[in-house]
C-alpha cells in the first residue's frame, strides 16, 4: 500500500512524459493520479495543487444551487480525456471526490 501511494505521487510529478495516448489530457491524468493517491492516504504535496485546483473548479449550478449530479457528471467528462488510466480507477475518483463542492 505505501509503495502504491509513493509511486503515485512520483507519478504525479512526471504527469506530462508519461501521458502515453495522443489525445490525453495531462491534467486530466494528473487529477486522476493525485486524486487516486489522495484516497490512498497519500499527499501529493504542491505537484497536486493545480490539478486538484483544476477539478474542483468543474462546478455546475441549477437554478443559482450547487447542482450535484451536473457537477459530478461534468468532471467526470474531464477526467474521461486521460486515456491512458482505466475506467476504473477514474470511476473510483469521480465517485468520492465528484460531487464535493469544494474539494477535499
Amino acid at each position: 500500500m505505501k509503495l502504491l501511494i509513493a509511486v503515485l505521487i512520483c507519478s504525479a510529478a512526471a504527469i506530462p512524459t508519461m501521458a502515453t495516448a495522443d489525445d490525453d489530457n495531462t491534467s486530466a491524468c494528473g487529477v486522476v493520479l493525485c486524486l487516486a493517491g489522495l484516497m490512498d492516504g497519500g499527499n501529493g504535496g504542491g505537484q497536486c495543487n493545480q490539478y486538484e485546483r483544476d477539478y474542483f473548479s468543474i462546478v455546475r449550478y441549477h437554478h443559482g444551487h450547487f447542482d450535484l449530479s451536473g457537477t459530478s457528471s461534468a468532471r467526470g467528462d474531464f477526467l474521461n480525456q486521460c486515456k491512458s488510466v482505466g475506467s476504473d480507477q477514474k470511476s473510483s475518483v469521480n465517485s468520492k471526490y465528484g460531487g464535493v463542492e469544494n474539494g477535499p
